[in-house]
């Protein structure tokens, strides 16, 4: 009985882009583009690394669900593709991933996506003249928030100089923080994922865990007890007082809201008077007590992320960091360096079992007894020695 194959509708001639299409669903699969391919993937602010990844590849077209560019700052991604004449058309649409497989061959012309003669998308063909624009555009755009934040940092500064120069007003708790890693977990759409992304180092480590606001239930959620609950009195339930070893309530004017909530509860929480975002207090609060490190789980850590927000929270976001200075550190990184760790353990606790088997192996022969015996004394005798 013949195999029925699916066969591409021909490629009818025409101006435009030819080749094959390679969907490209994540960093991984860009292995597998080839010269002359027209690559489908979904990336906002495409990245002048990768750009330049898929011009080393040869490609003959990209085609981004996504913008290319969102006009938060000035991404350089666009401009490299153009530059080396790769056409790109951004926006064409989610429905791009079911219309499309790999290997399907298409042809781009002024935006317009075929295959056959069958129109499968549409998008907009990014000439050099709009990436130029959407540039100039983003780096004016980057260069008034950058001047209001600096502003507001300014005014930050002024107003709670004593706090973030000599630690006034910083509250003590009874948690001891002090040369211990600390890990402040945020509530964000990520956080989860990022939380159990470290998992390793909580468990290796024993830190401080800190929930601010909703990002305590992430911390519960995972089955950890956070050791401090960092919020506004709004932010907090009854589930976090039961769940957590002690409550930090930021309010500006150093009342107390919603008294009976803690009452309920038989809990006292410690009251942090400041007019900042608790999850930049949360960071000062670790920094006065002297973490050693503070690991930061669901809060941006790129430049372009932080000023992507409101400027003032922005300019609390910067002036917690250069306050804690090098104690800070992002989740992304810890995982990082837990990933490197295992993977020189692994292979080397292969080995090691693949030494033992070959040992014991030699061990169960008389030859091999004979020879592991004078080892095995003087193993012995070693651990004598350390002892007596």
């Amino acid at each position: 009985m013949p195999i029925l194959k699916r066969r591409n509708p021909a490629v009818p001639d025409g101006p435009g882009v030819v080749g094959p299409a390679r969907l490209c669903r994540g960093p991984a699969d860009l292995s597998s583009v080839r010269s002359g391919d027209v690559v489908v993937l979904d990336q906002l602010d495409l990245e002048a690394d990768t750009a330049q990844s898929l011009v080393d590849r040869g490609v003959a077209a990209v085609l981004n669900v996504s913008p290319s560019s969102s006009g938060r700052y000035p991404n350089l991604g666009p401009q490299v593709l153009v530059d080396a004449g790769v056409l790109l058309v951004d926006r064409v649409g989610e429905g791009l991933w079911q219309t499309l497989r790999s290997g399907d061959v298409v042809r781009i012309d002024e935006g317009v996506v075929l295959r056959g003669e069958d129109t499968v998308a549409t998008g907009i063909e990014m000439t050099p003249s709009r990436v130029r624009d959407q540039v100039e555009s983003a780096s004016s755009g980057l260069s008034h928030q950058l001047d209001s934040i600096v502003t507001n940092a300014a005014d930050t500064l002024r107003r709670d100089r004593a706090m973030l120069l000599e630690g006034a007003g910083i509250p003590a708790v009874a948690t001891t923080i002090k040369d211990r890693p600390v890990v402040i977990v945020a509530d964000a759409p990520d956080a989860a994922r990022d939380l159990k992304s470290i998992r390793a180092f909580i468990h290796d480590h024993d830190p401080v865990l800190v929930g601010v606001g909703a990002g305590a239930e992430h911390l519960i959620a995972a089955g950890l007890r956070p050791h401090l609950v960092v919020g506004r009195a709004d932010d907090i339930s009854g589930r976090m007082i039961e769940r957590s070893g002690e409550v930090v309530i930021v309010s500006a004017t150093g009342h107390l809201d919603r008294p009976e909530l803690f009452e309920a509860h038989g809990r006292q929480p410690v009251v942090f008077t400041a007019a900042g975002a608790p999850e930049n207090l949360a960071v000062l609060l670790a920094d006065h007590h002297e973490a050693a490190v503070i690991v930061q789980v669901g809060r941006p850590s790129r430049l372009v992320d932080i000023v992507d927000g409101d400027t003032a929270d922005a300019a609390g976001t910067f002036i917690a960091r250069l306050r804690a200075g090098s104690r800070v550190v992002d989740a992304h990184a810890v995982a990082w360096f837990a990933r490197q760790r295992l993977s020189w353990l692994t292979p080397f606790l292969l080995l090691l079992a693949g030494v033992l088997a070959v040992a014991v192996a030699v061990a169960t022969t008389p030859l091999g007894h004979e020879w592991l015996a004078p080892v095995t004394d003087r193993f012995s005798s070693w651990i004598e020695g350390l002892f007596s």
